[in-house]
């Protein structure tokens, strides 16, 4: 039988995936709007980005999009310029 504190449990880990959801959703947003108007160099590299992006969005604050994007494209090889909150152009790093 299920009790107070499993159910707790539960409900701290739906709140948890809920805002870690939200985070990779901010975040995307102005990758995909690039993406979509630039074209990307490869489905694998979009594919590595966004594994990047929502791997550390655990426990992240949704404030913290902006660095979690320029993390991750850090990772993956490639420097970020940003236009306020858009991205203006992704950059390989050499």
């Amino acid at each position: 039988m299920i009790g107070p504190a499993e159910i707790e449990d539960m409900r701290l880990d739906l709140l948890a995936s809920d805002e870690r959801a939200r985070l990779y959703d901010a975040a995307l947003v102005p990758l995909n709007r690039h993406w979509a108007s630039r074209g990307a160099a490869s489905v694998g590299n979009v594919t590595r980005i966004c594994a990047l992006v929502f791997a550390p969005a655990a426990g992240r604050p949704l404030a913290d999009w902006k660095a979690v994007v320029s993390e991750a494209v850090e990772e993956a090889g490639y420097g970020i310029v940003w236009n306020g909150d858009a991205v203006a152009s992704l950059e390989t790093r050499t």
